[in-house]
């Protein structure tokens, strides 16, 4: 892995490495957008006919997943999982619980007479996306479902791609019952974006979209945003570790691993102060030769790194800083002499992980943070997901003719000046002897 000073990558380089795996979406877009309009116009034989040719079968009659499949999984899956998920249930719940926001917020009474405040609902029908196929999630059902159940959404349905034989994995199908998902359905990639979307014979139509996915995914969550709401436009994972000389350079590297390993497009950057008297960076390239010969998943970390891993020297914290705010990462993990004095400093991240024993999997899976997180950049605007997402506020106003009578003054006079006669009437009428 390249070891490069900040201060000496070129624009472009500085720019692709910013911008990630974004940078590609473009190649796909008309891709994507033919395989929705082929789900928006056939719906169910689209994905039907899709499966059957991948796993040469006729008998992938069904979208959705059975009792007996459910039942079946419990079966297959190794008897500690169940403890496992059940601590990940706990611990989730209790973060989430603390999020849910107060059911009507405070009320306001600019004049007398009039009162204005908000009431918060949740989205009745929500749509999540559990990526799948050649990896497997339990975690991101959990992540998923637990708050909007929390947030009390009425309807939830999972669609998740299926693995050899045209299955869901065994784990995620028994997350999905643990947290009460009846409506699960076997269709991944931009055919479940679309059927989410649009709705067809055996998926229903959804008015939100959550999880995250690849380019595909990503980019078909966007093109739906006509249609229905999304989360957040999370696409590949991406780890950046801010590290200084008391940092552990294998437990620096470890971290970056697990994040490279989630897929050929994963980003991972180290970030590491220099300090004359411990070359951390060094130590950390001569750490991934190491444990990377460890790793059954070497190859897909090896190609995420080679396109968008990095190591960079910085002469500073504020050099560091800055970049980081630019960059915006998904995950940060801020290994260095107490890493507290720093954070009111950083603008733009997904979820911070702070000091040596917050690993990167320790927020991936039990501390019951969220792990559906904004990438690519997209931290600079979007939160992590939580309960909030599932819902929105509703705004109540209400005039007494006392509360009008304050008003009416003002609403003639701004509807005479934007020439709306019968704004300016709705009021005055109520006022005509």
């Amino acid at each position: 892995m390249k070891i490069i000073k900040l201060s000496d990558l070129s624009k472009k380089d500085y720019d692709r490495i910013v911008k990630r795996s974004a940078g590609r979406n473009k190649e796909i877009i008309p891709k994507v957008r033919k395989i929705m309009n082929k789900v928006k116009e056939k719906g169910d034989e689209v994905i039907l006919e899709k499966y059957r040719k991948r796993y040469r079968s006729k008998n992938y009659e069904s979208i959705k997943v059975t009792t007996s499949e459910i039942k079946n999984a419990y079966q297959k899956v190794d008897s500690n999982l169940i403890p496992a998920l059940n601590q990940m249930i706990k611990n989730i719940t209790a973060v989430h619980k603390a999020q849910l926001p107060q059911k009507k917020d405070t009320i306001v009474s600019p004049e007398k007479g009039i009162t204005v405040w908000r009431e918060w609902r949740a989205v009745e029908r929500i749509g999540l996306y559990i990526p799948g196929g050649k990896a497997v999630y339990p975690s991101s059902v959990l992540m998923s479902t637990i708050p909007a159940k929390i947030a009390g959404c009425k309807e939830i349905i999972m669609c998740s791609p299926p693995a050899d034989g045209g299955q869901i994995s065994a784990s995620t199908i028994v997350a999905a019952d643990m947290v009460g998902l009846e409506k699960i359905f076997k269709v991944g990639g931009a055919e479940a974006i679309a059927a989410m979307a649009y709705g067809t014979k055996t998926i229903p139509k959804v008015y939100k979209i959550f999880g995250a996915g690849n380019s595909f995914v990503t980019l078909a969550k966007m093109i739906t945003m006509k249609e229905v709401a999304i989360d957040m436009p999370a696409g590949p994972s991406e780890v950046m570790v801010l590290a200084d000389e008391s940092a552990n350079p294998a437990w620096v590297v470890a971290d970056l691993l697990a994040d490279a390993e989630h897929g050929f497009d994963s980003a991972c950057i180290i970030i590491t102060i220099k300090s004359q008297n411990y070359a951390i960076a060094q130590n950390c390239a001569e750490e991934i030769e190491i444990q990377l010969k460890k790793l059954s998943t070497k190859e897909r970390i090896k190609e995420s790194l080679n396109k968008y891993g990095l190591i960079l020297e910085v002469k500073t914290m504020d050099e560091a800083i800055e970049f980081i705010n630019n960059y915006a990462p998904e995950h940060l993990e801020i290994m260095i002499k107490n890493p507290e004095t720093i954070t009111s400093r950083i603008q733009n991240a997904g979820s911070i992980f702070l000091g040596d024993y917050t690993s990167k999997s320790s927020g991936d899976y039990a501390t019951g943070a969220n792990h559906v997180l904004p990438t690519g950049g997209a931290a600079k605007m979007y939160p992590p997901l939580g309960v909030e997402a599932y819902g929105k506020w509703m705004q109540i106003q209400k005039c007494t003719k006392e509360g009008l009578r304050k008003i009416k003054k003002t609403i003639e006079t701004i509807a005479e000046v934007e020439q709306l006669p019968a704004h300016e009437n709705a009021t005055s009428i109520r006022f005509v002897k």
